[in-house]
């Protein structure tokens, strides 16, 4: 084979192995409270806001609220940042920090709000969005 292959193939596994390690180490993993708990670097937990707990310090820009896991577990969290427009009709959060001090810091929230006819559903009412007739032409079809 030509030296130069060699060499191209050599630098190309070089830079495969480089970049796998970054994008690796890049990824955040969603893990338990104990786990989170229990880790030195940043992880992502999910809960259910308990609204009971929830308080915005508009001065310090700093939203303490508490998540409870499926096990009935809570976590304190503490988001330094704007309080999430769609905060209060959330259900979950999905958090991305590091456990210290007694608190979940969060630097990011993914806020995951209950579907726009999730409530006509349980009601019994009919989606507007949804019909038994066959789309037309007229209806932009």
């Amino acid at each position: 084979m030509n030296k130069r292959y060699i060499i191209g193939i050599a630098v190309i596994a070089i830079c495969g192995v480089i970049g796998f390690t970054a994008f690796k180490g890049s990824l955040t993993p969603y893990v338990g409270f104990n786990e989170a708990k229990a880790l030195d670097r940043p992880c992502q937990v999910m809960g259910d806001i308990d609204k009971e707990n929830v308080n915005y310090d508009l001065e310090a820009g700093v939203l303490h609220f508490t998540i409870i896991d499926e096990s009935g577990e809570e976590l304190p969290v503490s988001y330094a940042g704007v309080k999430p427009g769609n905060f209060d009709q959330a259900m979950s959060v999905v958090c991305n920090g590091k456990f210290e001090d007694g608190t979940f810091h969060a630097e990011r929230l993914l806020v995951k709000c209950p579907s726009k006819y999730q409530g006509l559903e349980e009601e019994g009412a009919d989606n507007p969005h949804e019909t038994d007739a066959p789309a037309t032409i007229e209806d932009g079809v």
